[in-house]
């Protein structure tokens, strides 16, 4: 973030040892000029000043509070920094990223998206503005995507694509929207069951759902989008969608849906200051996630950001809208029990109970836990010794991986 404040701060330190003789004329008098000569003197008589240019950062004026020192003067709004100060940032912050955000979105309902992530699907749009992005096997060697937005609204989002029944736990963690185009027979009769709010591209196209069939034309991928990949949606969508289509802000307006998050704290994350107590593994600049031979997802840790840059197979994982790699500043690894259940490779993945997984992060990684108690309630994290799990301020990206598998962290 640019500074947006650059001021000069004054302090004036007092000199030693000043003198003042001072002539008495009358008892009541004397002491009266004596008091106002000593405070004359006192001011006028101060050592040299110094200026040293204090630049501080912060989203909003409004929201910062400065603590001076007391004898810290202001003249000609030129302050100055060389005593004790602190800048207080008192903006809201995000419960999904711990980013500054505008005090009117603080509570605004997280919107949950599943994502196309087959190579002929690429290149997707909206992810670098997800807040949160679960990856998980949906069938076959092929991986899905559930983007988590609540801090930064895409004006386009896709390709959208069908449910499986653990999506709808992922959008459940965060007390999330679900957005998504079709299921599979499990998929539905988890929406069912559990009652989310479940806005589907089957019944919606044309109202917040349009395709797009083309690919920008700097991407691998070339000629028309196929159908299965082609669903989009967004919120401000572009005026080749349709003069019918909305934003899905309006249609949850329009329909009463409940817009505000839910008061359990858990929907978020932990951004407080790790306890020193909690000792890494080691460092982790480079994790490989064999999601599949097909389908390996990386991430490389950029010391001038302190980001971990998120590649694909091809390279850099980058956004269609502008082009962006997807960089984000939390790897979580959640290991958990799953199996084949039918001929075309769809899996049950156990995301109810507890296991074990990483928090990368920092260039380091740590062993954490999670607990999941429902396929309703959000799932808690700690770290080894039940302590809860803080991350670094930014956007996660949540690897949910068989728990027989082997990651590479280096």
């Amino acid at each position: 973030m640019k500074p947006r404040n650059y001021r000069r701060y004054r302090n004036t330190k007092k000199s030693n040892g000043m003198g003042l003789p001072i002539k008495v004329f009358a008892a009541s008098l004397g002491v009266s000029l004596l008091v106002l000569a000593v405070i004359f003197f006192a001011f006028w008589n101060r050592g040299d000043t110094h200026y040293t240019d204090a630049i501080v950062q912060f989203p909003s004026l409004e929201h910062m509070v400065y603590n001076f020192p007391h004898d810290m003067s202001l003249e000609d709004d030129d302050l100055y920094d060389e005593g004790e100060y602190e800048a207080i940032d008192l903006s809201p912050r995000a419960l999904l990223t711990g980013l500054p955000i505008d005090e009117a979105y603080v509570n605004r309902r997280p919107v949950a998206v599943v994502i196309n992530n087959l190579r002929r699907a690429l290149p997707q749009s909206g992810l670098a503005s997800a807040d949160i992005i679960y990856e998980a096997l949906a069938e076959g060697d092929v991986t899905r995507l559930v983007a988590i937005f609540q801090s930064d609204l895409p004006d386009v989002v896709g390709p959208v694509r069908s449910t499986r029944d653990y999506f709808v736990d992922f959008a459940f963690n965060h007390d999330a929207v679900f957005v998504h185009h079709g299921g599979s027979p499990t998929g539905y009769t988890r929406i069912r069951n559990t009652g989310i709010t479940a806005l589907d591209g089957m019944n919606l196209e044309g109202t917040i759902f349009w395709r797009n069939r083309t690919y920008p034309s700097w991407h691998f991928n070339s000629g028309t989008r196929p159908l299965e990949h082609s669903s989009f949606a967004g919120w401000n969508p572009p005026s080749n969608a349709g003069s019918r289509i909305i934003g899905i802000h309006q249609h949850i307006e329009n329909q009463g849906i409940r817009d505000y998050i839910g008061d359990d704290g858990a929907f978020g994350f932990n951004f407080e200051e790790r306890p020193e107590d909690i000792l890494s593994f080691g460092t982790a600049h480079r994790v490989h996630i064999p999601f599949s031979t097909g389908s390996p997802r990386i991430f490389i840790y950029d010391f001038e950001t302190g980001l971990y840059l998120v590649e694909n197979r091809d390279g850099a994982h980058e956004d269609a809208l502008d082009r962006e790699q997807v960089a984000v500043a939390n790897v979580l690894i959640q290991f958990a029990p799953m199996r084949v259940v039918d001929g075309v490779g769809r899996r049950d993945i156990d995301t109810v109970g507890e296991g074990t997984g990483y928090l990368i992060t920092g260039g380091l990684y740590f062993p954490v836990r999670w607990v999941k108690s429902s396929h309703t309630a959000p799932m808690r994290w700690y770290f080894e010794d039940g302590v809860p799990m803080t991350l670094t301020p930014g956007a996660t990206w949540i690897n949910v991986f068989q728990n027989t598998g082997t990651v590479d962290i280096e």
